[in-house]
């Protein structure tokens, strides 16, 4: 039995040496700043949904004061701001324990 000589499909031709790179042939690439901001950062955003809480959790808090001095004929009006409150002190809550799970879950993380 014997053994043929193994042909490839196609001719490989020349082979191009391969060439170090250094510091000086990379592009231009600036560090520090990363992604260029395009609208308001995290802590903004967060500062500002918890001080919209704040606000309606105040505003609820003047409503029944109002209510409970007879002060208001509309009881509608303040049941709607104590439930506008109720509600977005619930999805705060309910958003913080997300963000606190997800930080537990990468603290858990094996590297």
């Amino acid at each position: 039995m014997s053994i043929s000589a193994f042909t490839p499909i196609m001719p490989l031709g020349q082979l191009n040496p391969i060439t170090p790179l250094s510091i000086e042939t990379l592009p231009n690439i600036s560090s520090g700043d990363g992604a260029q901001k395009t609208g308001p950062d995290f802590s903004e955003f967060l500062t500002d949904a918890l001080s919209q809480v704040d606000a309606l959790q105040k505003n609820a808090d003047a409503a029944s004061l109002q209510l409970a001095t007879g002060q208001v004929d509309d009881l509608s009006s303040v049941m709607v701001a104590l439930e506008k409150a109720n509600l977005s002190l619930s999805l705060t809550v309910a958003t913080r324990d997300k963000v606190l799970d997800a930080y537990n879950q990468i603290m858990r993380m094996q590297i």
